[in-house]
């Protein structure tokens, strides 16, 4: 099955009935996945009502951060999801950035690879072993968990747990992600050459470590799609997104890889100084072009089309930073509309 025909969108709403309306879009579409974020709502409650509302649509977490719970909370979380779906729940696991981690949570950071790393084997083998009234014992150096006398006594939606995805951008944390992930979800903004120099050699070494096979693993790279005739527009909307990512140091090496780090330093320094306008406004329309797909549809089309060549899925996305509510809803729904394979797909 083509890439083209297995699209995934974000959990997008303002209001409940939003998220509800434009899921239901979604799944009409059919769409194979809608992916709940965390950051203004919890990716496991929405997760949850999301299931509830649809009968075909697969839902995941997009992304829950890793070390803000435990791994006991997050396997019976999403166990508890895949039986509420029927089988359909995915559990997306991140990082999250260091200071969001220390700072709003009061979460341990640590190596943030290795860390997620044993987030996800812990939550797999409590998940595994839930059913059994078995003793679950894991050890670390981040977990040391020691379950005894505890069994589930809920029947499992499938045979197997559900599949965890890691959230990865650079190298180290893509490997991991071919050591021990079912799958991987790219960063909203990234290039075609970083996909090819950076993500896909990290996760295909994590394979190779591990002795598993590329056809146990799901890559489901993101793009930022704008689609809009008016390319001006489309252009500084996902000019936006671009901005908010490149005051953050972590994205660095991202723009450093195309020659673009002083637009990313000019626009960090708008920001620590205050002047929002200037932000967005250090952000060549070239970057824009670099990372998202912006314009009218065939354009965007086309950069969807690239990156699906290297996919097994995609991850398709509105931009998301600094636009209302209401051109939120706009471009996500001209996502749907477009690449749904039941409305627009290969042929729209």
């Amino acid at each position: 099955m083509s890439a083209l025909e297995r699209i995934s969108v974000a959990a997008i709403g303002n209001s409940i009935a939003d998220l509800e309306a434009e899921t239901l879009r979604a799944e009409a579409a059919g769409i194979e996945c809608v992916w709940a974020p965390e950051l203004f709502r919890a990716a496991d409650t929405q997760a949850a009502y999301l299931a509830a509302k649809t009968e075909r649509i697969d839902v995941g977490t997009g992304i829950t951060w890793a070390f803000t719970r435990s791994p006991f909370v997050h396997a019976i979380t999403a166990l508890d999801l895949d039986e509420m779906s029927g089988g359909r729940f995915r559990l997306g696991l991140g990082s999250g950035v260091k200071r969001l981690n220390e700072t709003w949570h009061n979460a341990d950071y640590g190596r943030p690879a290795p860390h997620l790393r044993e987030a996800i084997e812990a939550t797999r083998l409590i998940m595994r072993q839930a059913s059994k009234g078995e003793p679950i014992r894991y050890e670390g150096d981040y977990y040391d968990i020691d379950i005894k006398g505890w069994v589930r006594p809920h029947p499992p939606a499938r045979e197997t747990p559900p599949p965890i995805y890691v959230a990865a951008l650079q190298a180290g944390m893509s490997r991991m992600a071919g050591d021990v992930g079912d799958g991987l979800i790219g960063h909203p903004i990234q290039s075609l050459m970083w996909i090819d120099e950076v993500v896909r050699p990290g996760f295909e070494g994590g394979l190779r470590r591990s002795g598993r096979s590329r056809k146990d693993f799901d890559y489901i790279p993101t793009v930022c799609c704008a689609i809009d005739d008016d390319e001006g527009r489309a252009l500084d909307m996902a000019r936006r997104t671009i901005a908010f990512y490149a005051t953050v140091k972590t994205y660095a090496p991202l723009w450093e890889m195309h020659g673009f780090e002083s637009a990313a330093a000019e626009a960090g320094e708008a920001f620590r100084r205050g002047d929002l306008a200037a932000v967005p406004a250090a952000i060549p329309d070239a970057m824009v072009e670099t990372y998202c797909a912006a314009g009218p549809l065939d354009k965007v089309r086309e950069r969807v089309e690239a990156t699906a060549q290297r996919a097994d899925g995609l991850f398709l996305t509105p931009p998301t930073y600094f636009i209302s509510a209401e051109e939120l809803s706009e471009f996500q729904n001209r996502i749907i509309d477009a690449f749904g394979p039941k409305v627009g797909g290969e042929a729209g």
